[in-house]
């Protein structure tokens, strides 16, 4: 899972954000165990990664979803618990309008499927065809003439 161009490329942005006047005050050998930081294990990906560009005409809107395991310390875990409340308005919004749409499409779905695994009946009942109201023209289209009507044996109640 290790990238060392990913770990080149955020040491580059770490570098470029610092004052040149005190980034020429780095040692070559302090510059090298920086470089060797982020290539450690602790810089390495995500097991799930997933940035994406969100395109909302007239926004600028990304999303970013990590997971992998947990290599953060408790006191660490406490500090960002404070900067970065779960419970925030943006956040509930959020998971109500996801709440909504996988309720939605979870209906959807589901409905869909149990329609298509009902079976539909096979049965067929004989129907009077109102608007054939001649013997020979009833018997023409292979039809059965009764009682002074037409009717047709294979009419299904799925039609």
């Amino acid at each position: 899972m290790r990238n060392p161009q990913y770990a080149a490329h955020t040491f580059e942005q770490l570098l470029a954000n610092i004052d040149p006047k005190v980034a020429n005050t780095f040692m070559l050998e302090q510059l090298e165990a920086i470089r060797r930081s982020f290539a450690s294990r602790a810089w390495t990906r995500h097991f799930l990664d997933i940035r994406v560009s969100v395109p909302i005409p007239g926004l600028r809107f990304y999303l970013v979803l990590l997971a992998g395991s947990e290599r953060r310390s408790k006191v660490r875990l406490r500090s960002e618990r404070g900067l970065y409340p779960f419970w925030t308005p943006a956040n509930i919004l959020f998971f109500l309008g996801f709440l909504i749409i996988l309720s939605i499409c979870s209906y959807t779905i589901f409905s869909s499927a149990l329609f298509s695994l009902t079976p539909t009946s096979s049965s067929y009942y004989p129907t009077s065809i109102p608007w054939i109201d001649d013997k020979s023209e009833c018997e023409h289209t292979g039809r059965i003439w009764n009682d002074g009507k037409c009717w047709d044996s294979e009419q299904s109640p799925n039609f």
